[in-house]
């Protein structure tokens, strides 16, 4: 479950980066390493496979660089429903006892 979880978040980082800047496989593998990630280029690589053929990420040849990766609009649409996701989950883990132990408990 765990590595389910962070396999999900790892993808949201993905899509976050390509929509900052233009970014190739060791630059995408480092800025995950920055966040926690116990990742390198190879482990990188299916990752952005997999958001290219979603239609999340496309890739282009840069002259100097090699190949980079960009968000794509439904990458954009993808990384905003991921954002909002994010935020609700954040809001519900932040708030108050009261209201998380009645919906638990079943009790108002």
């Amino acid at each position: 479950m765990k590595r389910q979880f962070l396999g999900l978040l790892a993808r949201v980082y993905v899509l976050q980066f390509a929509m900052e800047v233009p970014a190739t496989v060791a630059m995408l593998a480092e800025m995950l390493m920055e966040y926690g990630f116990q990742v390198d280029i190879g482990t990188v690589r299916p990752l952005l496979r997999a958001l290219q053929m979603e239609g999340y990420l496309q890739s282009v040849l840069r002259d100097g660089i090699g190949r980079v990766y960009l968000l794509t609009e439904q990458g954009r649409e993808e990384l905003r429903t991921s954002r909002e996701r994010i935020d609700d989950l954040y809001r519900r883990l932040h708030a108050p006892d009261a209201v998380g132990s009645e919906s638990v408990t079943g009790q108002a």
